[in-house]
């Protein structure tokens, strides 16, 4: 007689499953009922999955028997909506005004940053030359 005992609480009975990844891993556990619940909550998903006979979608429109597009419906008069109007919105005049009179008061009391330039590409001798001149 084989008696099992769970695995993490080691209580009996317990029944064992085993788990194996399309790798190639696996692992067995013995479980006691309180345990093997999600397990066995998959394995009753996999048996009703199995009782329902698979369709062949091809076979199934060909026959008339239905449609993957449910036919379009007009809705009732009281749910269309109404035509909205096109919403454009427009900064006022006066408030664009201001801020462009702010932006040239600002830059008017800035010293305006000189440019910047590309440093100049210097010969060894020039470099030289202007060592000697300092």
């Amino acid at each position: 007689m084989l008696l099992r005992a769970c695995d993490i609480d080691k209580k009996v009975p317990a029944k064992n499953y085993t788990l194996t990844a399309d790798d190639g891993r696996s692992i067995s556990k013995d479980l006691c009922a309180e345990h093997a619940e999600p397990f066995e909550e998959w394995l009753e998903e996999a048996s009703l999955a199995e009782e329902v006979e698979p369709i062949n979608a091809a076979e199934w429109l060909e026959t008339g028997e239905g449609s993957l597009v449910e036919p379009a419906t007009e809705p009732e008069p009281a749910e269309r909506a109404a035509p909205r109007k096109a919403v454009t919105r427009k900064a006022p005049a006066a408030k664009k005004a201001a801020t462009k009179k702010a932006a040239t008061k600002k830059a008017a009391t800035k010293k305006a940053a000189p440019a910047r330039k590309r440093p100049k590409i210097m010969s060894l001798e020039e470099i030289e030359a202007q060592k000697k001149q300092s």
